[in-house]
């Protein structure tokens, strides 16, 4: 839609070369600040998980390089020759709604049955200031979880190797690559 329907829509406009740089840079943006997000993300998470070696002095500074400049050599792999082929094998794998699915679960299973769905339960009630909803309960205990193993059940029975255009199949290494 970003790349077909809006630039024919701009042509129709007045001044569409404005409305298209615009349009362009508004998505940069978008992808800039989605990468913001992202990194903070993992950052923070990793800080607080060890926060006694990371809060010191340009520690978490220097860990923030550090990531960025492996994110950095992890994209690089995607503009060489043969990028294609390992932004097919992300986007297959890592980013498809099967890696999801299975993270899901698992969150469910944790809050739910480790963590504990009261214990949860009143740790939401505190931090929005009313009970919710006591379905709520039942959704992160068993529905939610449930949902979540059923998709991803019938997305193996379902399931058929990447091929690139219909013609180039992965390698089994390749495939297993993207299952872990």
């Amino acid at each position: 839609l970003a790349f077909i329907a809006y630039p024919k829509a701009v042509t129709m406009m007045p001044f569409p070369t404005v409305w298209a740089v615009l349009f362009f840079v508004m998505l940069l943006l978008l992808g800039l600040d989605s990468q913001f997000v992202e990194v903070e993300g993992q950052i923070t998470s990793l800080v607080d998980l060890y926060p006694s070696f990371l809060r010191k002095g340009y520690r978490r500074e220097i860990f923030i390089a550090i990531i960025c400049s492996i994110s950095y050599l992890l994209g690089l792999t995607m503009v060489t020759k043969g990028g294609m082929y390992v932004f097919q094998l992300f986007d297959y794998y890592a980013a498809s709604g099967v890696c999801l699915l299975w993270v899901a679960f698992f969150e469910c299973t944790a809050v739910a049955w480790v963590y504990g769905a009261d214990n949860f339960y009143d740790a939401v009630e505190d931090m929005i200031g009313y009970r919710p909803n006591p379905w709520m309960k039942w959704s992160w205990s068993y529905i939610t979880p449930t949902l979540c193993m059923g998709c991803f059940v019938f997305s193996l029975v379902k399931y058929k190797p990447l091929t690139y255009n219909k013609v180039y199949e992965y390698p089994d290494g390749a495939i297993g690559l993207g299952w872990t």
